[in-house]
């Protein structure tokens, strides 16, 4: 229906009104002045400046349009608008009162009752059409009463606003439970995934907790300052800075040792194969290999070269030596050993970086650099190498599948990608400040944002929010739904 069409159809529905009021009225005066007063309604109602371009007014569509100055109402037009009511109901019940007195109170009954009905013709005129003087009141009214609650401030309202709970809606929130386990020591204690929960290792003592939060087992040692390994059902705990080497098959004792040298670092396989870092007298560094029942199988000093890390593998039981280079630029040679020669069957360089942790994932070698990271095959093959030109790798690590995430900053933009064993970028996530602590298990991601930590498979809408009660001192991830937190005198455990 077009403009010309519905201002016709309104016409009509009001000539009804007022032609329903005329039948009821009792004197033929009262009809002809109510007859007067209708022409006069229709003349100003549908009074417009050529009212067949005018366009239909939807509130929803026109809201925030401009309206432009030659179609905002005129003062005149709302003050006839506003008069013409007060006009027309004051004239009627004044005609009413003037007439005769053998209508009486009839007359000035029926004299209110038109008065009251005109103002509703007037009133829905108002609501129904939306052309001329009464479309473009409407119109103006409209823009102003949005401009009136846009401009609307109130400092009291701003300050509840911004104090108000934001809800995360982009991660989970809810855990099914969290289980605090007081340990006054945490802070000097050493922690790793075992089986279905954690072990530590603290001044002389060691412990098993499950998920559950129940300690299993628990036993004293012998090393004061721990360096802590568990892998399939070995534990090794090591001296740091020390000569002692204990293994363990779960809560017993394989063997309790001392290596000739002063051992740095060491390395677990699942196998049961222990590799220690030493510092090596004469030597800038050497390692040596025990098996599991504590003999000592291979040892080498790397002479005038730094040793950075080790490892052993489970299944052929190559080791792999990782040294500083330092001749021309800063890099690292990896050697590989067979445990039974003496001197290493393959040598891989890698220029212009340091690698700072190798892993054995059955045979695949996997060589974490501050640059990038290195795969590389028992006998000595380049696998893959991911170069990162424009990133500082801050943070890494691999689960037992081979699978390894790495934190980085990239330009103060930090993020954290993940790989595959064949070392496939398989996701990618930027964050929105730098994490302290990672770690991976079956493609589950774990690190943190502060006191925030964020567990779930990266990039998915599984990912679960939990903010820590106190400062984090390590992040572990037990099982497919089950997070450990450190703290400085307790550990929570967290199933999701």
């Amino acid at each position: 229906m077009n403009a010309e069409e519905e201002d016709l159809l309104n016409e009509k529905i009001i000539d009804n009104l007022i032609q329903y009021t005329s039948e009821n009225d009792d004197t033929a005066d009262d009809k002809n002045e109510t007859d007067t007063q209708n022409d006069e309604i229709k003349s100003n109602i549908f009074q417009t400046n050529d009212i067949s371009n005018t366009e239909e007014f939807n509130i929803n569509d026109e809201f925030d349009k401009e309206i432009p100055e030659e179609e905002q109402l005129p003062p005149e037009d709302i003050h006839y608008i506003e008069d013409f009511a007060d006009k027309n109901i004051k004239s009627n019940s004044d005609n009413y009162k003037n007439n005769n007195s053998d209508y009486g109170k009839k007359g000035t009954k029926a004299g209110i009752i038109i008065g009251i009905i005109i103002g509703i013709i007037v009133v829905t005129a108002f609501i129904s059409i939306d052309s001329g003087i009464i479309g473009r009141y409407k119109n103006n009214f409209a823009k102003n009463f949005s401009n009136i609650f846009k401009n609307f401030q109130s400092d009291k309202y701003n300050d509840e606003f911004e104090k108000a709970p934001v809800i995360d809606t982009q991660y989970k929130l809810d855990t099914k439970s969290n289980i605090i386990v007081s340990l006054e020591s945490a802070n000097k204690t050493e922690f790793t995934e075992y089986r279905d929960g954690i072990i530590f290792a603290g001044m002389n003592h060691l412990t098993y907790i499950d998920n559950t939060g129940n300690i299993v087992w628990e036993t004293d040692t012998s090393i004061v300052d721990p360096i802590l390994k568990a892998a399939g059902n070995y534990i090794l705990i090591a001296e740091k800075n020390g000569n002692k080497l204990c293994l363990y098959g779960d809560r017993r004792l394989l063997y309790d040792t001392d290596d000739p040298d002063e051992i740095i670092a060491a390395e677990l396989s699942a196998s049961g194969d222990v590799v220690a870092v030493t510092d090596k007298s004469s030597y800038k560094g050497g390692i040596s290999v025990y098996n599991k029942s504590g003999a000592r199988i291979f040892s080498w000093a790397a002479g005038s070269s730094m040793v950075i890390s080790a490892d052993i593998s489970s299944v052929s039981r190559c080791v792999a030596v990782a040294t500083l280079d330092t001749e021309n630029t800063a890099g690292t040679i990896i050697h590989l050993f067979d445990v039974n020669q003496t001197d290493s069957y393959a040598k891989i360089n890698i220029d212009n970086t340091v690698v700072f942790d190798m892993k054995f994932t059955g045979d695949l070698l996997t060589a974490f650099g501050d640059n990038r990271i290195t795969g590389i095959s028992a006998n000595g093959n380049l696998l893959y190498d991911n170069i990162f030109e424009n990133e500082q790798l801050t943070h890494s690590a691999i689960d037992s599948k081979g699978n390894n995430i790495l934190s980085f900053d990239n330009g103060n933009i930090p993020m954290i990608n993940m790989y595959n064993k064949n070392g496939r970028l398989k996701s990618s996530i930027t964050l929105t400040g730098v994490t302290d602590f990672i770690d991976i298990n079956d493609k589950n991601i774990l690190y943190n944002l502060g006191r925030d930590v964020y567990f779930g498979k990266i990039n998915s809408d599984d990912i679960v929010k939990y903010t820590a009660t106190m400062d984090i001192k390590k992040l572990l991830i037990t099982s497919n739904n089950t997070f450990v937190i450190v703290y400085s005198n307790s550990i929570e455990i967290i199933t999701v």
